[in-house]
C-alpha cells in the first residue's frame, strides 16, 4: 500500500518552542532582559501564568540576548524540589559544566560532603575555575519553576537556598540570574520582597500583530488564512500563545483531512471541539493550579456568559448573585478569589468575563458550575459535621443540667442559661453555614431535586431525553431549542421541521439528527425504541463520537422506511462515566418497557454496575467501547475488540516482530479496563517467552515518571514501556513518554553508551487520540497502539468516507463501533419485537462488511465480536497503519 507524502503539522503544542524562526511576540521581554543585564542588574524577575510560554522564553533567551557578553545556563528547580542545598549546588555545578561544554577534567566539582560542611566553596572555588575557562564572559543562571520551593513541606530548602543565592550574587560580579516565577505561587509576594530591587516584568498575552505572525508564519506557503479566520482565532485565544497554537494545530489537521488549504471563519468554528480535545492536558494543568473558591468563581463567570449577554458591570456582586441560585453566599474567600482571577489572565479586568473564549467553552463542558458547587458542598458537610457535633454536646450537657436540678431557686436561672446557650448555638450554626459557603436550605443545584424538604437528590430524569431536552446545552442551536419546545408539546411534525433545520445549522451534531428522526418516529406512531448511554458530563467529545455512529445508523434505517412502517427512536442517556450514576441510569431505562435494548456504556468501570441492572431485566446491551474481559453475561455483547484480543495482538507483535524480551507495564489497578489489559498482555507475552519485569501503578501519590523510566531502563534492563492508562490517567502516561524521550536523547549524546537505546513504546487505545499527537511529536514518535478500528485500513475506508461526508469531519473507532452496535440491534428486530426476541436475535447476528463500518460482524457464544485488534504507529504527527498489516 502506498501513501501520499504526509504534510507535517507545523504548529507546536504541549512542549516549549526551540526553533527561533517559529518563536514570535516576545521581543520586548528579550530587550528587557538584555537591557538590565548590560546595566549590571544581578537579578531579573519574570513571571506568568501557567501555559503562557515561560519555558519557551527561557529556552530562547540564549538565542536572542547578548551572547557576546553572557552565557546562559538553564536549570529547572522542580527536578530538585525535595533536595537539600548541597545536592542542588552539586547538580547546578554539573549542569554548568555540561551545558557550557567545558572540559570536566580541568574543573574540580565540589562533593556533597564538602558543600554540607562549607557551602560557599561553590562560589569561592568552583565558579572561579569556570570563569577562567570562559574568558571574558559572564554567567546567567536561568531558574525555571523557581517558586516550586515555596510549598510548606519544603520550608528548610526555601529558607536555605534563597538567602544563599542572594548572597552569592551580591558578591560575585560575573554571576547573574533570571528567575521565572509562577503568578499562582502563594509566596510570590515573599519572593518579590526578598529581591525587592530587582527589575520585574510579566510574561503576558501576545499583542495582535504577534498573534497574526504566530498563526501565519509556521504554515506559510501551505495554509492561507482569510482575514476573518484570523479574527476568529483571536477571539477564541485572546492572544494566549498556547491556545492559539492549539487552535491552529486543529485547523491544520482539518485542512489536511479535507484537502482544503484556505481557512475561513467557519473552518475555525468547526474545530473548537477538536481544539479543546487536543488541549485537554494543558487545560487541566491550567485549572488544577486554582484554589477551590477560584474554581467556583471561574465556573460562575463562564456560566454567566453562557446564560446572559449583559456585561458584568457590578462584578463580583453579579457573579455572587448567580452563585446564590446554587446556594452559595458571598464570603471573603470568594471575593479574594475573584480579585486573584482578575489579576491573572483568567478574567478580564474591565468586563470581568472569562478572558480566553476557548477556556470558557472548556469550563462549561468540563467544569459546569453545579459540579464545582458540589465540591463546596462536600467540604461544607465536613465542616458542619464537626461544628454540629460540638453544638450537640453543649445542648445535651445543658439539658442534662436542667433535668438534674431540683432546686426551685435556681431553676429560672438555669433555664435562662439554657435558652442563652441555645441562641448562641443557633448563632454558631449560622456562622458555620456562612463560613462553609453552602446552605442546604437554598434551592438545589441544577440537576437535583429536594427530597423531604431538605436534602438535594440527583434527578436521573434530566439525564435522559428523546427530544424533550438537550444534553449538550453549551452547543447553541436556535432551531434545536424550538424543536425541543414543540416536541415537549407533542407537536412532532413541527418539531421534526425545526430539528431538520437544526441539522442544517450544525451538520456534525449527532444529537439533533437523532431528535429529528425521533420526531419522525413519533409522528409515524409505534416507534421501535433503543437507548444509548454516553458520558456527556466529562467526556463530551467522546459522547458525540459515539452518538454519531448511532445517529448515522438510525438515519439510514428510517430513510429506508424502517420496519413495516415503524421507525427507530433513540433515547439518549448521560451517565457522566460515573459508576453510581450509570447504575441509576440503567435502572431508569429498565423501567421504561419501550426500550428494547441499550448501546453503551462508555468505560468498563461504568458498564460493570449497569450490567447488573440489565441482567436482572434480561435487557440486551451492546457496548461499542467497553473492553474489559470481566464484562460477561448472556445479555452482554460488544462490537469493540476485547482486552483479550488487544492484549494478545500487542504481546505477539512485541515478542515476534520487535524481538522484545523484557518490558515494564504502567497501569491503573483500580480500573477494570486497565487491569484487564495488563493481565491479557502479560499472559500472552510470558507465554511466548517474554518477561514483564515490573508492573507500575500510575495512581501512586509519589509516582515520578522520570524516576520510573530511569529505573526501568538502567535497573530493570527493560526494552520497552507498555502504557495501559485508563482515560483519567492518560496525562500521566504522556509524561512517561516525555521522560523516555529525554532519556533517549541523553543516551544518544553519551559517549559511554553509544549502543544503548531508549525504551520502545507500546500502549492501549486510550492513547489513540489527538491529545497524544499534540503532546510533542518527537516524544511519541514510534508509539505502537492496539486499536479496534482504523479509518486508513483498506476495509474501513468506504465507511470512513461515508461518515466524513455525513458529519463533515473525520471519524474514529468509537463512531465506527457504535454504528456497528446499532446495526446489530436493527438486524435483530422482528415484526413485533420484544426484549426477549431482540436478545435471541443478537445471538445469531451475521452482518457482512457492506452493512458495518468495514468488517463482518458476528458474535461468539460469549458475546464477543469475532475480530482482531489493529496495530497503528505514530509517524510524524499522525497515526499510520503498521506496515505488517497493510
Amino acid at each position: 500500500m502506498t501513501h501520499s507524502p504526509v504534510r507535517r503539522n507545523p504548529y507546536i503544542i504541549g512542549r516549549p518552542i526551540n526553533e527561533p524562526e517559529l518563536f514570535v511576540g516576545r521581543e520586548s521581554i528579550f530587550r528587557f532582559v538584555e537591557d538590565n543585564l548590560r546595566r549590571g542588574e544581578k537579578v531579573i524577575l519574570l513571571d506568568g501564568q501557567r501555559r503562557i510560554g515561560k519555558s519557551s522564553v527561557l529556552r530562547n533567551i540564549p538565542k536572542f540576548v547578548a551572547s557576546d557578553e553572557f552565557v546562559f545556563v538553564p536549570f529547572d528547580l522542580e527536578d530538585y524540589s525535595q533536595e537539600q542545598l548541597s545536592s542542588i549546588l552539586v547538580a547546578l555545578a554539573k549542569e554548568i559544566i555540561e551545558h557550557l561544554e567545558l572540559d570536566a577534567a580541568k574543573i574540580r566539582l565540589p562533593s556533597i560532603a564538602e558543600l554540607e560542611t562549607e557551602p560557599y566553596i561553590f562560589s569561592s572555588k568552583f565558579l572561579p575555575q569556570v570563569y577562567e575557562a570562559l574568558g571574558e564572559k559572564n554567567i546567567v543562571l536561568l531558574f525555571d519553576e523557581f517558586d516550586i520551593l515555596d510549598s510548606e513541606y519544603l520550608v528548610p530548602v526555601f529558607e536555605d537556598f534563597l538567602p544563599y543565592l542572594q548572597s552569592v550574587i551580591e558578591l560575585d560580579n560575573k554571576l547573574f540570574t533570571v528567575l521565572f516565577l509562577g503568578r499562582q505561587s502563594p509566596d510570590l509576594p515573599k519572593l518579590l520582597s526578598l529581591f525587592k530591587d530587582a527589575p520585574y516584568q510579566e510574561i503576558g498575552l501576545l499583542d495582535e500583530v504577534s498573534v497574526k505572525r504566530l498563526i501565519t508564519k509556521p504554515a506559510q506557503g501551505i495554509l492561507e488564512y482569510e482575514p476573518d479566520a484570523i479574527k476568529a482565532i483571536l477571539e477564541l485565544s485572546a492572544g494566549h500563545p498556547y491556545f492559539t497554537q492549539v487552535i491552529c494545530f486543529a485547523i491544520f489537521g482539518r485542512a489536511r483531512d479535507v484537502d482544503n488549504w484556505t481557512v475561513t471563519r467557519a473552518d475555525v468554528e468547526s474545530v473548537v471541539d477538536k481544539a479543546i480535545e487536543s488541549a485537554e492536558a494543558g487545560l487541566a494543568w491550567f485549572w488544577d493550579g486554582l484554589s477551590l473558591p477560584e474554581k467556583v468563581v471561574f465556573s460562575a463567570a463562564a456560566e454567566a456568559q453562557k446564560i446572559s449577554s449583559e456585561k458584568a458591570d457590578k462584578f463580583p456582586e453579579n457573579l455572587l448573585n448567580l452563585l446564590k441560585i446554587y446556594g452559595v453566599f458571598r464570603t471573603e474567600s470568594l471575593v479574594k478569589a475573584a480579585e486573584q482571577l482578575v489579576e491573572g489572565v483568567f478574567l478580564d479586568n474591565k468586563t470581568r468575563k472569562v478572558k480566553i473564549e476557548l477556556v470558557r467553552c472548556w469550563l462549561v463542558k468540563r467544569h459546569p458550575l453545579e459540579q464545582e458547587v458540589d465540591e463546596l458542598k462536600k467540604l461544607e458537610k465536613v465542616e458542619l459535621k464537626t461544628v454540629n457535633y460540638s453544638i450537640s454536646e453543649q445542648l445535651s450537657a445543658q439539658k442534662q443540667e436542667l433535668a438534674n436540678t431540683v432546686s426551685p431557686s435556681n431553676a429560672l436561672a438555669i433555664k435562662q442559661r439554657f435558652l442563652l446557650g441555645t441562641v448562641a448555638a443557633i448563632g454558631l450554626i449560622s456562622f458555620a453555614v456562612w463560613l462553609g459557603v453552602y446552605r442546604l436550605v437554598m434551592p438545589c443545584p441544577v440537576g437535583e431535586n429536594k427530597e423531604l424538604g431538605f436534602f438535594c437528590i440527583a434527578d436521573t430524569s434530566i439525564n435522559i431525553s428523546r427530544g424533550d431536552r438537550t444534553l449538550f446545552p453549551i452547543t447553541g442551536n436556535t432551531n434545536r431549542d424550538r424543536g425541543i419546545a414543540a416536541f415537549k408539546k407533542g407537536n412532532y411534525s413541527e418539531a421534526a421541521q425545526f430539528f431538520k433545520n437544526a441539522v442544517v445549522d450544525n451538520r456534525n451534531d449527532p444529537e439533533v439528527l437523532i431528535y429529528y428522526n425521533n420526531a419522525l418516529a413519533k409522528q409515524q406512531g409505534s416507534p421501535i425504541t433503543l437507548a444509548v448511554v454516553v458520558p456527556v458530563d466529562n467526556r463530551e467529545p467522546m459522547a458525540k463520537e459515539i452518538l454519531r455512529g448511532v445517529a448515522q445508523a438510525q438515519n439510514q434505517f428510517n430513510q429506508k422506511g424502517g420496519l413495516n412502517g415503524r421507525l427507530l427512536e433513540i433515547v439518549i442517556a448521560n451517565d457522566g462515566n460515573k459508576p453510581e450514576q450509570a447504575k441509576q441510569i440503567a435502572a431508569e431505562l429498565v423501567k421504561d418497557k419501550s426500550v428494547l435494548g441499550v448501546i453503551g456504556h462508555y468505560s468498563s468501570d461504568a458498564t460493570k454496575p449497569a450490567l447488573d441492572e440489565y441482567k436482572l431485566a434480561e435487557v440486551a446491551i451492546i457496548s461499542p467501547t467497553s473492553t474489559s474481559t470481566s464484562l460477561q453475561g448472556d445479555n452482554f455483547f460488544r462490537t469493540v475488540s476485547s482486552d483479550a484480543t488487544a492484549g494478545k495482538k500487542l504481546a505477539e507483535y512485541a515478542r515476534k516482530s520487535l524481538n522484545l524480551n523484557s518490558v515494564v507495564i504502567f497501569y491503573n489497578p483500580d480500573s477494570t479496563y486497565s487491569d484487564s489489559l495488563r493481565e491479557e498482555f502479560t499472559k500472552n507475552f510470558e507465554k511466548l517467552g517474554g518477561s514483564v519485569v515490573r508492573k507500575i501503578d500510575l495512581t501512586e501519590p509519589k509516582f515520578d515518571p522520570e524516576t520510573e523510566v530511569a529505573k526501568s531502563l538502567y535497573e530493570d534492563n527493560a526494552q520497552a514501556v507498555v502504557l495501559f492508562p485508563n482515560t483519567q490517567n492518560t496525562d500521566v502516561a504522556l509524561k512517561i513518554v516525555t521522560a523516555n524521550a529525554q532519556q533517549t536523547a541523553r543516551l544518544k549524546n553519551s559517549p559511554q553508551n553509544p549502543q544503548r537505546q531508549g525504551l520502545k513504546l507500546l500502549g492501549g487505545d486510550t492513547l489513540y487520540s489527538q491529545t497524544t499527537l499534540g503532546g510533542g511529536v518527537q516524544d511519541v514518535e514510534g508509539l505502537i497502539l492496539a486499536v479496534p478500528w482504523f479509518r486508513e485500513a483498506r476495509e474501513a475506508k468506504n465507511f470512513a468516507k461515508k461518515a466524513a461526508d455525513q458529519w463533515r469531519i473525520s471519524v474514529n473507532w468509537r463512531t465506527a463501533t457504535s454504528y456497528d452496535a446499532t446495526q446489530a440491534f436493527i438486524q435483530a428486530l422482528s415484526p413485533n419485537p420484544t426484549r426477549a426476541t431482540v436478545l435471541r436475535g443478537l445471538k445469531n447476528i451475521n452482518l457482512p462488511e457492506s452493512q458495518t463500518s468495514g468488517y463482518p460482524l458476528k458474535f461468539t457464544s460469549e458475546g464477543e465480536r469475532q475480530s482482531e485488534a489493529i496495530l497503528v504507529k505514530v509517524v510524524g504527527d499522525k497515526f499510520v497503519l503498521l506496515e505488517s498489516q497493510k
